[in-house]
């Protein structure tokens, strides 16, 4: 298939009804909420006003399509699977180091390729001459940002999983390669290490969760544990921090995992109602010390609304009920997990031994960050993904290192 050089070109059109639809909305009046509770009922009506006012007044997109065009090395080519035939977007940036591993970086719900970015200098070519160097790759999800979504239900994080490893290994020509993901991408980066533990030889998730408690039969100890509560004041914490995101901020997956195509009419008709429907998420999702930037709020919205399709809706709808029946990675794939003290997602890594990954090779702990550590903590984010690394066997170091230098007819992509 051939592989085309993207660069992301907005119409003047659609830029033109967005800046319209934006000067028109309607901010609704919010109700009065005690001290600390003003996102009980969503996004606070004050805060909302103050990103539009900010979008009407201030906000530029061509001149940030610009330096997204110029800090991104894009790339779209066909893909087939099953009787699907999908344009996949992707970002591909090639090392200079002959030490360099194929990395696949796969993005979550409400993120994108976009997430990338605060890797791309510190993993492709580190400044430290001994740090691990990456050849990057961050395809969108088929029906995010620049991927075109599947005509056809019944699309899972399995069949993603075969598109990105055809990406690797078909496309790009990488023999085998590791993979590191969060939130969705975490899903789907479990799915390729079980599914082709030869090629995908380690897998790296800052979103670690099991679906319900080990098996009684295989993991007796485990099974007592979870059910006596054996855990530290730590993991504790972190556990109720991911049990109040199930009682009190999971309204959206039920939306989007029932009825896609419903509130995907709403969010992609108005420019108001992604940014608010994604920010809500956005606030919630970080650590407290994190502040996020209005432009950066406004082009993650933005980076929905010129998709046009119900596919980061659908993706809920087609996984919520199977994400669970992923196989548990055997002992044969490095597995890594950074855990951030203000995620949604944690288990602690006996549990996680017993119904993720049988062969944890490295698992941190961090008392900071959150749901989005290419933003948030970016450089201890990288260092994490390279120690993960020197935690794989050397042997499987070696065949990674091998599939990082092939020269071959992608060598220009």
């Amino acid at each position: 298939m051939a592989v085309k050089r993207f660069q992301i070109s907005v119409s003047d059109d659609k830029l033109s009804w967005i800046s319209e639809r934006v000067k028109s909305s309607l901010i609704i009046p919010d109700v009065s909420h005690p001290e600390g509770k003003e996102w009980d009922h969503g996004v606070p009506a004050g805060q909302l006003k103050d990103l539009v006012d900010y979008w009407r007044t201030s906000y530029d997109w061509r001149k940030v399509e610009k330096r997204l065009n110029e800090t991104f090395h894009m790339f779209t080519v066909k893909i087939e699977e099953g009787d699907e035939r999908l344009d996949v977007h992707f970002v591909h940036h090639r090392s200079k180091r002959s030490d360099a591993i194929p990395l696949l970086f796969v993005h979550g719900w409400p993120g994108s390729f976009l997430e990338v970015e605060g890797l791309l200098s510190r993993l492709v070519d580190p400044e430290d001459p001994k740090a691990q160097a990456f050849q990057l790759v961050a395809p969108s999800i088929p029906g995010f940002a620049f991927s075109s979504p599947a005509s056809r239900a019944g699309f899972t994080i399995k069949s993603i999983a075969s598109v990105f490893k055809k990406l690797m290994t078909d496309i790009l020509e990488y023999a085998s390669f590791i993979a590191q993901g969060g939130d969705w991408g975490a899903g789907i980066v479990h799915c390729l290490d079980a599914e082709y533990p030869n090629i995908c030889l380690g897998a790296h998730i800052n979103f670690v969760q099991a679906f319900g408690p080990p098996s009684p039969t295989q993991d007796p100890l485990v099974f007592l544990y979870v059910v006596l509560g054996w855990f530290t004041p730590d993991e504790k914490r972190r556990m109720a921090r991911m049990q109040n995101w199930f009682n009190e901020e999971l309204g959206y997956a039920f939306i989007q995992g029932t009825k896609p195509q419903t509130i995907s009419y709403a969010l992609l008709d108005s420019p108001i109602g992604m940014l608010a429907w994604i920010y809500d998420k956005l606030h919630i999702l970080v650590g407290p010390e994190f502040v996020w930037e209005k432009e950066v709020v406004i082009t993650w919205a933005m980076i929905y609304l010129i998709s046009e399709n119900a596919g980061h809706a659908r993706l809920y709808k087609e996984n919520m009920q199977v994400a669970g029946q992923t196989p548990v990675v055997g002992k044969a794939v490095a597995f890594g997990v950074s855990a951030f003290a203000y995620d949604t997602a944690f288990i602690p890594k006996w549990w996680a031994q017993a119904s993720v990954a049988k062969n944890i090779t490295m698992w941190k702990e961090h008392h900071d960050g959150g749901h989005y550590p290419t933003l948030e903590c970016p450089a201890l984010f990288a260092q994490d993904i390279q120690e993960f690394v020197g935690s794989i066997s050397a042997a499987q170091r070696t065949v990674l290192t091998n599939a990082g230098r092939i020269v071959s007819r992608t060598d220009s992509v």
